[in-house]
């Protein structure tokens, strides 16, 4: 009976331990935040946000100072708290409400009432998110990328670009375009090159890898600028 009672005792203690993990609050999960609310490391942390649940199809989030006050709190498009989509509130230090609006895909949009410190009224901001739709990246959350990557652009041209005189292309060249939100490319130049002949035919083969997969900032499709050196 004493081996009974003690490998009973093992297996409620191994259940309750499994329940425990399996039932952790998903609120716990901390994302620190820099003082421009950037992601960064906890070392340089002013700021963290945490999951608070659902609302709809929305996810609620919740940023606070690293000593537990609360800066703001607001609706995020998905799961990971990284693309803020409703509305939201900013907080002063005391508590009392900074700001107010709504977002729209991870801008401020329309108008946004402002307070100071004392709660007083303070002159509202109209945000207008539709000219930041085309706004040209050089450096995205994630780049474009052609299908075989980098290193299978640059062995295409290789192989199709040849000199009209017969002699090897050889040196650098520094290519540049645009990958748009469907993939197309636009913009296509050489900018450091050998010879006209040689550049116009490496701006033909770049136009030829059309469609790649498009860049993307907070989880909607961008415009970014690309730019590709050749080594012959």
């Amino acid at each position: 009976m004493r081996y009974l009672s003690t490998a009973l005792r093992l297996l409620i203690l191994i259940t309750c331990v499994g329940f425990s993990a399996d039932a952790q609050d998903p609120k716990q999960t901390k994302l620190f935040l820099s003082e421009v609310l950037e992601p960064t490391t906890k070392k340089n942390a002013a700021y963290f946000l945490q999951a608070e649940g659902k609302d709809g199809d929305l996810f609620i989030g919740k940023i606070f100072t690293m000593d537990g006050k609360l800066k703001a709190e607001g609706r995020f498009k998905d799961e990971a708290l990284t693309i803020e989509d409703g509305p939201f509130v900013f907080y002063h230090v005391n508590g009392k409400v900074e700001s107010r609006g709504e977002y729209v895909m991870g801008h401020k949009s329309g108008l946004w009432e402002r307070y100071d410190v004392y709660g007083e009224a303070l002159a509202e901001k109209i945000y207008d998110p539709e000219p930041l739709a085309n706004i040209l990246y050089t450096r995205a959350q994630t780049m474009p990328e052609y299908p075989g990557g980098e290193k299978a652009l640059v062995t295409i041209i290789k192989q199709k670009v040849v000199n009209p005189n017969g002699k090897a292309v050889k040196g650098k060249v520094m290519t540049s375009f645009i990958v748009e939100k469907n993939g197309d490319l636009s913009d296509v130049k050489v900018i450091e090159g050998k010879e006209q002949a040689v550049d116009d035919q490496i701006v033909d083969v770049i136009k030829s890898t059309s469609p790649w997969t498009p860049g993307n900032d907070k989880g909607v499709p961008v415009r970014v600028q690309m730019r590709i050196p050749v080594l012959f």
